[in-house]
């Protein structure tokens, strides 16, 4: 009886802090938890329920999207872009459970707004409320992010949206926001750029194969290996680097682990390393595990560090 009257106070508490949530970002509290799902890592949201379907958007640890109903296998329905699109159901988390975002969701580049959205004066929800953004609207954020909330143009005035609601948009189909302004995103290509945006570029690449699986010996573009995504990916970025982990670690600069940068190649398993990842920033690693696995990120300190190189 202690045990299940702990587990009554759990929920409880965990109730008050969702409807907290849904209360700051001006989305209906029943509404919110009974059809929201929360993404428990980087996970594409794809125009159809394959592997191989289209990535269209993307949402990172703790963000939020509506789940509209079930598809084949894991797969469910959800809404984007005012329209259905499919998410693999096993990275998102529908218990209530929250997992935690990261300290700083990303802000900069075209987001889809996921649900309807309070638009505030400020960064805070104590900040007067100005408007309202309509769910599926796309906007353009300008990089700035305060307590949880991202900053964007609308009617001329720099104003907050929650940012646990804005989905990144891959792809040209967005359109934008009544009353927001439209911001050129600037295509990179591959040459001639710096060896640290090449290491970006790369990661790119990476991330956009996120939730693909794992096949020993693949080489895309839907299934990967370890080494056949970091090939791919720094093919992405125009270098060429051989295809197996044994050689990809021979080539290169040798980088300390204190002095690693985004894309980074970093290999475990000893000093002839079986596995290899992309650097991704604060000790992880964008990687294709094993069997049974798909591509997504681990921390460094989960696998025995064998190095580092940065190609280019």
């Amino acid at each position: 009886m202690a045990s299940a009257g702990r587990r009554a106070i759990t929920a409880i508490a965990a109730l008050g802090s969702a409807a907290a949530l849904f209360a700051a970002a001006g989305v209906s509290t029943a509404e919110a938890a009974s059809r929201s799902g929360v993404a428990t890592t980087t996970v594409n949201i794809r125009s159809g329920a394959t592997m191989s379907s289209a990535v269209v958007g993307r949402l990172v640890r703790g963000q939020h999207v509506t789940v509209t109903g079930e598809a084949s296998g894991a797969w469910v329905k959800v809404r984007f872009r005012s329209g259905t699109a499919y998410m693999d159901g096993e990275y998102l988390d529908r218990s209530g459970a929250r997992p935690a975002a990261p300290e700083r969701l990303p802000t900069a580049g075209t987001r889809i707004a996921t649900a309807e959205l309070n638009i505030r004066s400020g960064a805070s929800a104590r900040d007067r409320v100005v408007g309202e953004l309509a769910e599926g609207s796309a906007i353009t954020l300008t990089g700035r992010y305060g307590g949880g909330y991202a900053e964007f143009r609308h009617q001329g005035s720099l104003r907050w949206v929650y940012a646990a609601y804005l989905a990144e948009s891959v792809g040209a189909s967005t359109r934008p926001s009544p009353g927001s302004t439209a911001v050129a995103t600037p295509v990179v290509q591959p040459a001639p750029v710096s060896g640290s945006t090449k290491g970006q570029i790369a990661l790119a690449f990476g991330r956009a194969q996120l939730g693909e699986p794992y096949v020993y010996g693949a080489t895309g573009p839907n299934r990967w290996d370890c080494s056949g995504l970091t090939q791919a990916a720094w093919r992405a970025a125009g270098v060429s680097i051989p295809r197996t982990t044994y050689t990809q670690v021979k080539i290169g600069q040798r980088v300390a682990r204190s002095d690693l940068r985004l894309g980074d190649l970093v290999f475990f398993y000893g000093s002839r390393p079986s596995h290899v990842g992309l650097y991704a920033g604060n000790g992880m690693v964008l990687n294709a595990p094993r069997p049974g696995k798909t591509v997504s990120y681990s921390r460094i300190s989960s696998m025995p560090y064998a190095g580092a190189v940065r190609p280019g």
